[in-house]
Protein backbone atom coordinates (compact mmCIF):
# COMPACT_ATOMS: atom_id res chain seq x y z
CA UNK A 1 0.00 0.00 0.00
CA UNK A 2 1.40 3.39 -1.00
CA UNK A 3 1.81 5.84 1.86
CA UNK A 4 -0.44 8.88 1.66
CA UNK A 5 1.21 12.24 1.09
CA UNK A 6 1.02 14.99 3.66
CA UNK A 7 -1.20 17.92 2.66
CA UNK A 8 0.64 20.84 1.08
CA UNK A 9 -0.59 23.23 3.78
CA UNK A 10 0.84 21.12 6.60
CA UNK A 11 2.00 22.98 9.69
CA UNK A 12 5.71 23.55 10.21
CA UNK A 13 7.33 20.82 12.33
CA UNK A 14 7.78 21.50 16.03
CA UNK A 15 11.22 21.81 17.57
CA UNK A 16 12.10 20.39 20.95
CA UNK A 17 13.03 23.89 22.12
CA UNK A 18 9.66 25.35 21.15
CA UNK A 19 7.81 22.47 22.79
CA UNK A 20 9.90 22.75 25.97
CA UNK A 21 8.97 26.44 26.23
CA UNK A 22 5.27 25.57 25.96
CA UNK A 23 5.61 22.81 28.55
CA UNK A 24 7.12 25.31 30.97
CA UNK A 25 3.83 27.22 30.80
CA UNK A 26 1.77 24.22 32.00
CA UNK A 27 0.35 24.24 35.54
CA UNK A 28 2.89 23.28 38.21
CA UNK A 29 2.52 20.15 40.27
CA UNK A 30 1.13 20.64 43.78
CA UNK A 31 3.73 21.36 46.45
CA UNK A 32 3.16 17.94 48.01
CA UNK A 33 3.88 16.17 44.72
CA UNK A 34 7.01 18.22 44.09
CA UNK A 35 8.25 17.26 47.54
CA UNK A 36 7.62 13.59 46.81
CA UNK A 37 9.79 13.77 43.72
CA UNK A 38 12.80 14.82 45.75
CA UNK A 39 12.71 11.54 47.66
CA UNK A 40 10.88 9.23 45.27
CA UNK A 41 13.44 6.45 45.46
CA UNK A 42 14.76 7.23 48.94
CA UNK A 43 13.78 4.51 51.46
CA UNK A 44 15.17 6.51 54.42
CA UNK A 45 12.37 9.03 54.76
CA UNK A 46 10.86 10.31 58.00
CA UNK A 47 7.54 8.50 57.74
CA UNK A 48 5.73 10.64 60.32
CA UNK A 49 6.83 13.85 58.63
CA UNK A 50 5.86 12.53 55.21
CA UNK A 51 2.44 11.48 56.48
CA UNK A 52 1.87 15.01 57.79
CA UNK A 53 2.93 16.51 54.46
CA UNK A 54 0.70 14.20 52.45
CA UNK A 55 -2.30 14.70 54.71
CA UNK A 56 -1.95 18.49 54.40
CA UNK A 57 -3.45 18.34 50.90
CA UNK A 58 -6.79 16.81 51.80
CA UNK A 59 -7.97 16.46 48.19
CA UNK A 60 -4.94 14.41 47.20
CA UNK A 61 -5.05 12.38 50.40
CA UNK A 62 -8.71 11.53 49.84
CA UNK A 63 -8.09 10.42 46.26
CA UNK A 64 -5.14 8.27 47.30
CA UNK A 65 -7.16 6.69 50.12
CA UNK A 66 -9.93 5.83 47.67
CA UNK A 67 -7.45 3.72 45.71
CA UNK A 68 -5.93 2.24 48.88
CA UNK A 69 -9.37 1.11 50.01
CA UNK A 70 -10.41 -0.23 46.61
CA UNK A 71 -10.22 -3.96 45.76
CA UNK A 72 -6.98 -3.12 43.90
CA UNK A 73 -5.08 -3.69 47.16
CA UNK A 74 -7.52 -6.18 48.69
CA UNK A 75 -7.05 -4.96 52.26
CA UNK A 76 -9.04 -6.85 54.93
CA UNK A 77 -10.10 -3.60 56.60
CA UNK A 78 -10.49 0.06 55.75
CA UNK A 79 -7.64 2.53 56.19
CA UNK A 80 -8.77 5.94 57.37
CA UNK A 81 -5.61 8.07 57.16
CA UNK A 82 -2.40 8.48 55.19
CA UNK A 83 -0.39 7.46 58.26
CA UNK A 84 -2.40 4.23 58.56
CA UNK A 85 -2.06 3.59 54.83
CA UNK A 86 1.72 3.89 55.12
CA UNK A 87 1.71 1.37 57.97
CA UNK A 88 -0.46 -1.12 56.03
CA UNK A 89 0.72 -0.66 52.43
CA UNK A 90 4.21 0.69 52.92
CA UNK A 91 5.82 4.02 52.23
CA UNK A 92 6.63 3.44 48.56
CA UNK A 93 3.06 2.41 47.70
CA UNK A 94 1.48 5.43 49.37
CA UNK A 95 4.04 7.80 47.89
CA UNK A 96 3.25 6.44 44.42
CA UNK A 97 -0.50 6.71 45.01
CA UNK A 98 -0.37 10.32 46.17
CA UNK A 99 1.93 11.34 43.33
CA UNK A 100 -0.32 9.61 40.78
CA UNK A 101 -3.34 11.37 42.26
CA UNK A 102 -1.51 14.71 42.00
CA UNK A 103 -0.71 14.12 38.33
CA UNK A 104 -4.32 13.20 37.57
CA UNK A 105 -5.66 16.28 39.36
CA UNK A 106 -3.16 18.66 37.76
CA UNK A 107 -3.48 17.45 34.20
CA UNK A 108 -7.23 16.86 34.31
CA UNK A 109 -7.65 20.60 34.93
CA UNK A 110 -5.97 21.53 31.63
CA UNK A 111 -8.12 22.47 28.64
CA UNK A 112 -7.53 20.85 25.25
CA UNK A 113 -8.56 22.56 22.04
CA UNK A 114 -7.60 19.58 19.88
CA UNK A 115 -10.08 16.71 19.30
CA UNK A 116 -8.73 14.82 22.30
CA UNK A 117 -10.64 12.13 24.22
CA UNK A 118 -9.56 12.71 27.82
CA UNK A 119 -11.55 9.79 29.24
CA UNK A 120 -9.99 7.35 26.76
CA UNK A 121 -6.56 8.80 27.62
CA UNK A 122 -6.97 8.20 31.36
CA UNK A 123 -8.56 4.79 30.86
CA UNK A 124 -5.57 3.63 28.85
CA UNK A 125 -3.15 5.17 31.35
CA UNK A 126 -4.78 3.36 34.27
CA UNK A 127 -4.94 0.10 32.32
CA UNK A 128 -1.22 0.31 31.54
CA UNK A 129 -0.44 1.23 35.15
CA UNK A 130 -2.28 -1.81 36.51
CA UNK A 131 -0.64 -4.12 33.95
CA UNK A 132 2.78 -2.64 34.73
CA UNK A 133 2.28 -3.33 38.42
CA UNK A 134 1.76 -7.02 37.62
CA UNK A 135 4.70 -7.18 35.22
CA UNK A 136 7.13 -5.47 37.59
CA UNK A 137 7.92 -8.71 39.40
CA UNK A 138 9.37 -10.11 36.16
CA UNK A 139 11.95 -7.33 36.03
CA UNK A 140 12.73 -6.92 39.72
CA UNK A 141 11.23 -3.42 39.63
CA UNK A 142 9.20 -1.70 42.29
CA UNK A 143 5.55 -2.46 41.55
CA UNK A 144 4.57 1.00 42.76
CA UNK A 145 7.10 2.83 40.60
CA UNK A 146 5.92 0.70 37.66
CA UNK A 147 2.34 1.81 38.38
CA UNK A 148 3.37 5.48 38.24
CA UNK A 149 5.39 4.99 35.05
CA UNK A 150 2.51 3.13 33.41
CA UNK A 151 0.04 5.85 34.32
CA UNK A 152 2.32 8.50 32.80
CA UNK A 153 3.58 6.63 29.74
CA UNK A 154 1.28 8.46 27.28
CA UNK A 155 1.28 11.81 29.09
CA UNK A 156 2.90 13.39 26.03
CA UNK A 157 -0.42 13.03 24.17
CA UNK A 158 -2.11 15.31 26.66
CA UNK A 159 0.87 17.67 26.62
CA UNK A 160 0.64 18.01 22.84
CA UNK A 161 -3.14 18.41 22.86
CA UNK A 162 -2.86 21.23 25.44
CA UNK A 163 0.25 23.05 24.24
CA UNK A 164 0.08 22.46 20.46
CA UNK A 165 -3.61 21.94 19.66
CA UNK A 166 -3.38 22.77 15.93
CA UNK A 167 -0.47 20.42 15.38
CA UNK A 168 -2.07 17.64 17.39
CA UNK A 169 -5.43 17.99 15.64
CA UNK A 170 -3.58 17.70 12.32
CA UNK A 171 -1.74 14.60 13.55
CA UNK A 172 -4.98 12.91 14.64
CA UNK A 173 -6.58 13.73 11.28
CA UNK A 174 -3.54 12.29 9.51
CA UNK A 175 -3.72 9.13 11.62
CA UNK A 176 -7.26 8.52 10.38
CA UNK A 177 -6.35 9.26 6.78
CA UNK A 178 -3.20 7.12 6.74
CA UNK A 179 -4.60 4.38 9.04
CA UNK A 180 -1.42 4.31 11.12
CA UNK A 181 -0.46 4.38 14.79
CA UNK A 182 -0.65 7.70 16.63
CA UNK A 183 3.09 8.00 17.15
CA UNK A 184 3.72 7.44 13.43
CA UNK A 185 1.25 10.20 12.51
CA UNK A 186 2.80 12.54 15.09
CA UNK A 187 6.27 12.02 13.65
CA UNK A 188 5.04 12.67 10.11
CA UNK A 189 3.04 15.80 10.95
CA UNK A 190 4.97 17.37 13.83
CA UNK A 191 8.49 16.00 13.58
CA UNK A 192 8.31 14.52 17.10
CA UNK A 193 6.02 12.19 19.02
CA UNK A 194 4.07 12.04 22.26
CA UNK A 195 6.92 9.96 23.69
CA UNK A 196 9.28 12.88 23.01
CA UNK A 197 6.82 15.31 24.61
CA UNK A 198 6.34 13.05 27.62
CA UNK A 199 10.08 12.73 28.10
CA UNK A 200 10.41 16.52 28.05
CA UNK A 201 7.68 16.86 30.67
CA UNK A 202 9.38 14.21 32.83
CA UNK A 203 12.62 16.16 32.59
CA UNK A 204 10.93 19.48 33.43
CA UNK A 205 9.11 17.96 36.40
CA UNK A 206 12.27 16.24 37.67
CA UNK A 207 10.84 12.74 37.53
CA UNK A 208 13.19 9.85 38.35
CA UNK A 209 15.36 8.95 35.36
CA UNK A 210 13.91 5.43 35.10
CA UNK A 211 10.37 6.78 34.78
CA UNK A 212 11.51 9.32 32.19
CA UNK A 213 13.17 6.54 30.19
CA UNK A 214 10.01 4.40 30.36
CA UNK A 215 7.95 7.31 29.01
CA UNK A 216 10.49 8.04 26.27
CA UNK A 217 10.92 4.44 25.05
CA UNK A 218 7.52 2.78 25.36
CA UNK A 219 7.26 2.68 21.55
CA UNK A 220 10.94 1.74 21.08
CA UNK A 221 11.29 -1.86 22.31
CA UNK A 222 14.95 -2.09 21.32
CA UNK A 223 15.76 0.72 23.75
CA UNK A 224 13.18 -0.38 26.32
CA UNK A 225 14.59 -3.91 26.52
CA UNK A 226 17.86 -2.48 27.92
CA UNK A 227 16.13 -0.89 30.95
CA UNK A 228 13.93 -2.95 33.28
CA UNK A 229 11.26 -0.34 34.03
CA UNK A 230 11.04 0.76 30.40
CA UNK A 231 10.64 -2.89 29.33
CA UNK A 232 7.82 -3.33 31.86
CA UNK A 233 5.94 -0.27 30.58
CA UNK A 234 6.50 -1.22 26.95
CA UNK A 235 4.94 -4.65 27.58
CA UNK A 236 2.18 -3.25 29.80
CA UNK A 237 1.16 -0.83 27.05
CA UNK A 238 0.71 -3.73 24.64
CA UNK A 239 -1.23 -5.74 27.22
CA UNK A 240 -3.57 -2.82 27.89
CA UNK A 241 -4.30 -2.57 24.16
CA UNK A 242 -4.60 -6.33 23.77
CA UNK A 243 -7.09 -6.69 26.62
CA UNK A 244 -9.24 -3.99 25.05
CA UNK A 245 -9.44 -2.02 28.30
CA UNK A 246 -9.03 1.25 26.41
CA UNK A 247 -7.77 2.01 22.94
CA UNK A 248 -5.65 5.02 23.93
CA UNK A 249 -6.29 6.56 20.51
CA UNK A 250 -5.03 3.63 18.40
CA UNK A 251 -7.30 1.09 16.77
CA UNK A 252 -4.58 -1.51 16.19
CA UNK A 253 -2.65 -3.41 18.84
CA UNK A 254 1.14 -2.85 18.69
CA UNK A 255 3.19 -6.06 18.67
CA UNK A 256 4.86 -7.35 21.82
CA UNK A 257 8.53 -7.34 20.94
CA UNK A 258 10.61 -10.50 21.40
CA UNK A 259 13.49 -8.53 22.94
CA UNK A 260 11.18 -7.08 25.60
CA UNK A 261 9.72 -10.53 26.38
CA UNK A 262 13.23 -11.94 26.69
CA UNK A 263 14.38 -9.08 28.90
CA UNK A 264 11.45 -9.63 31.26
CA UNK A 265 11.65 -13.45 31.06
CA UNK A 266 7.88 -13.46 30.77
CA UNK A 267 6.19 -16.65 31.90
CA UNK A 268 3.06 -16.62 29.76
CA UNK A 269 1.47 -19.50 31.63
CA UNK A 270 1.77 -17.56 34.88
CA UNK A 271 0.88 -14.24 33.32
CA UNK A 272 -2.23 -15.71 31.72
CA UNK A 273 -3.69 -16.27 35.17
CA UNK A 274 -3.17 -12.61 36.01
CA UNK A 275 -5.06 -11.21 33.03
CA UNK A 276 -8.49 -11.49 34.68
CA UNK A 277 -7.10 -9.78 37.81
CA UNK A 278 -5.70 -6.97 35.65
CA UNK A 279 -9.15 -6.45 34.11
CA UNK A 280 -10.86 -6.36 37.51
CA UNK A 281 -8.25 -4.14 39.12
CA UNK A 282 -8.42 -1.77 36.16
CA UNK A 283 -12.07 -0.98 36.76
CA UNK A 284 -11.58 -0.64 40.51
CA UNK A 285 -8.59 1.67 40.14
CA UNK A 286 -10.18 3.77 37.41
CA UNK A 287 -13.26 4.39 39.54
CA UNK A 288 -11.14 5.34 42.56
CA UNK A 289 -8.49 7.48 40.85
CA UNK A 290 -10.38 9.24 38.05
CA UNK A 291 -13.37 11.45 38.90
Amino acid sequence: MTAAALPSDALAPLTREALAARIDALPALPTVASGLLRGFDDPDVDTAQLARQLAADQSLAARALRVANSPFYGLPGRVESIREAIMVLGLRAVRSLVFSAAVVRTLSATQTAAPFDALSFWRHGVATAVAARHLAQHAGCSADTAFTAGLLHDVGKLVLAVTCPQHYAAALAWQQQANCLTNEAEQQVMGLTHADAGALLAERWGLPAAIGAAVAHHHHPGEAARQPLAAVVCAANVLAHGLGLADGGDESVPPLDDAVCAALKLDWARLGGALSRIETEFEDTLNALID
